[in-house]
């Protein structure tokens, strides 16, 4: 999450024209680089489950129940060493993520007296895996072949509301009327078992 803010200020920063260090190139940059592992983890999610919805940030996605979601690595008796648990879709990613944007000229100054610096290979961006959860429901657009983008509501197991974004129960100044509909409505999305069934609960 710190990571991210960073960027966010940095991009704000290199676009606003009275910066110091205002440079377009810069801030298309970090919007190439963030689009590009966004696309890279579609292209993976495209080939093992189902992409539901694309962020600047993140991917939400539907793996099935047989990919592993964790990896256990045992060690050998002779070392002495406890096993590690590892996220398998986020190790995955992040593996891919480094092979594609490490910046192996990475500059630290060693010496600000001669301005001497020391080149290494740096990637500090990686994948964080949140879930699994119960749903994720997504509104259909009103114009065929197109989605609504950064509009859903995500469930977990117990029934509660982990994430919602887009809706007017969120906004300000929207009428009751609608925020009161939307909240009872969510709650009937959870009754089906398939989508038939939750057709028939929402009525």
């Amino acid at each position: 999450l710190a990571h991210k803010c960073i960027l966010n200020s940095f991009y704000g920063y290199v676009m606003r024209k009275g910066a110091r260090w205002y440079s377009m190139e810069m801030a298309g940059v970090v919007t190439y680089t963030g689009a590009k592992i966004i696309q890279m983890a579609k292209a993976l999610v495209d080939d093992i489950g189902k992409p539901l919805e694309l962020d600047t940030d993140g991917i939400w996605c539907c793996l099935p129940g047989s990919f592993p979601e964790e990896f256990t690595l045992e060690a050998t008796p002779a070392s002495g060493k406890k096993k590690l648990t590892i996220s398998y879709p986020c190790s995955v990613l992040n593996r891919l993520t480094a092979v594609q944007c490490t910046n192996d000229q990475y500059q630290t100054l060693m010496d600000p007296e001669k301005r001497t610096y020391k080149t290494t290979s740096e990637m500090t961006i990686e994948f964080e895996v949140d879930g699994p959860y119960k749903a994720m429901m997504i509104p259909a657009s009103k114009e065929e072949g197109k989605l609504i983008k950064k509009r859903y509501a995500v469930f977990n197991h117990d029934g509660s509301l982990e994430e919602l974004k887009g809706f007017e129960i969120k906004r300000r100044g929207e009428l009751k009327l609608i925020k009161v509909f939307q909240a009872e409505v969510f709650d009937k999305f959870l009754e089906g078992d398939t989508l038939e069934g939750v057709y028939e609960a929402v009525g």
